[in-house]
């Protein structure tokens, strides 16, 4: 396959896959913790450690399913059976979690089957979610990766937006239709891709003659010797520990520490994230095409220096309208990181290992999520305050810069 041979959009379609997982976590994300503390009363610790599931799941499951699935021969491709077996089943889990307080009440049996089937569709969400992400990779040459990536962030970004400006709204109002819209968004994406991403004809990956064995496999997820992979995984991991930690808490910060009245805090706290959200969703596709231009770590580091500027501009500056334009710098800065950031991680594999080396780049951003909002949170307990939050995510960010300038680029 050569750069003439690439259909961008087919890469449009692909990115379905990453719409409706991005639209199903933005509800899961928004709305579980709704519905296990006002209709079952539990405490924040409690739903904290199961909205947490998620997280310590996708580290276990996205790098075996990936080393499976680059194992995995069939008529259908190697991605494909996992795919069509796991988000479908996923969906429909999700569909039925606002059903079971309607259907067997508010009790104890009602909240362990609720947070059985949360547990369930975790399981179905983690094997499927590695597999729509390394198909990517698997249609796409290496020198293609960085715009193919950034259309792919480009409709999960459109997705996130569909779910806080639409399907939010609807599930606020009736919760089991919210819930249902997303699960079949979801079936019919996979549908899509099933449909028109034809893997077993375009894959670059199962055109290679070379076949990875089991013990390959394996000792690659294992076994991690490239400094230069190390010292990449090390600055996703810092990089995801910082903007974490800003998602998880600005918006309380700004509700009850930033001096304004609350609701108004709130709502402005949740207009800049929107505005972060938009303008990454906007510049993705221009940052895959930069990438491609000057290299993905360079584009990274620009990206990087951005997210730096953004943190100590949160620092400093208390004007509300400038600092809303640091939230636009934020959001591209964001996306020149996120849309060449994974490319960059599968430069280090060859053809038959993207789904372990996919593996690897969601080990270390998913980490990230269970390790930066306790490790934030203690800090704004021991501190009192959570504007530690800011100081907190710029060291991290300037960590990552250091840990990404000992990466020597792979050629």
């Amino acid at each position: 396959m050569n750069n003439r041979d690439i259909n961008y959009f087919k890469i449009f379609l692909l990115g379905f896959g990453f719409l409706s997982t991005s639209l199903l976590w933005a509800i899961y994300n928004t709305d579980i913790p709704i519905i296990l503390q006002k209709t079952y009363k539990l405490s924040s610790f409690v739903v904290g450690w199961v909205m947490n599931i998620d997280n310590i799941l996708a580290i276990l499951l996205i790098p075996l399913i990936g080393a499976l699935s680059d194992r995995t021969i069939t008529k259908i491709g190697k991605r494909m059976p996992y795919i069509i077996s796991s988000l479908p089943l996923g969906a429909i889990l999700f569909a039925l979690i606002p059903w079971i307080p309607l259907i067997w009440g508010v009790n104890t049996p009602s909240l362990l089957l609720t947070i059985f089937v949360i547990f369930l569709m975790n399981i179905a969400q983690g094997v499927g979610r590695g597999p729509v992400i390394s198909l990517m990779p698997d249609l796409v040459p290496p020198e293609e990766r960085s715009p193919a990536n950034g259309i792919i962030n480009f409709m999960g970004g459109l997705g996130a937006l569909i779910a806080y400006f639409l399907v939010g709204k609807i599930s606020a109002e009736n919760r089991p239709l919210g819930f249902l819209i997303v699960g079949i968004i979801q079936i019919l994406a996979v549908l899509i891709l099933y449909i028109f991403v034809k893997e077993h004809k375009n894959s670059i990956v199962l055109k290679s003659s070379n076949r990875v064995s089991w013990n390959e496999s394996f000792k690659n997820l294992l076994n991690i010797r490239d400094r230069n992979l190390i010292f990449l995984l090390i600055a996703i991991l810092f990089w995801f520990i910082s903007f974490n930690a800003i998602e998880t808490f600005y918006s309380v910060y700004m509700a009850l520490e930033s001096g304004l009245d609350p609701s108004v805090g709130e709502t402005l706290a949740k207009t800049n994230l929107g505005i972060l959200s938009l303008s990454f969703m906007i510049f993705s596709i221009p940052s895959g095409f930069i990438g491609k231009k000057i290299g993905r770590k360079k584009a990274i580091l620009l990206g990087i220096s951005g997210m730096i500027i953004t943190l100590i501009g949160l620092i400093i500056l208390k004007n509300l309208n400038i600092v809303r334009y640091l939230f636009i710098i934020g959001g591209i800065s964001w996306a020149l990181i996120n849309t060449n950031s994974l490319p960059m991680v599968l430069d280090f594999a060859s053809l038959n290992l993207q789904g372990t080396y996919t593996g690897f780049y969601y080990f270390s951003s998913q980490l990230a999520s269970i390790i930066s909002p306790p490790l934030a949170g203690f800090l704004a307990d021991v501190f009192k305050t959570r504007f530690i939050i800011f100081p907190f995510s710029a060291f991290f960010a300037i960590l990552a810069l250091i840990s990404i300038l000992e990466v020597k680029e792979k050629k």
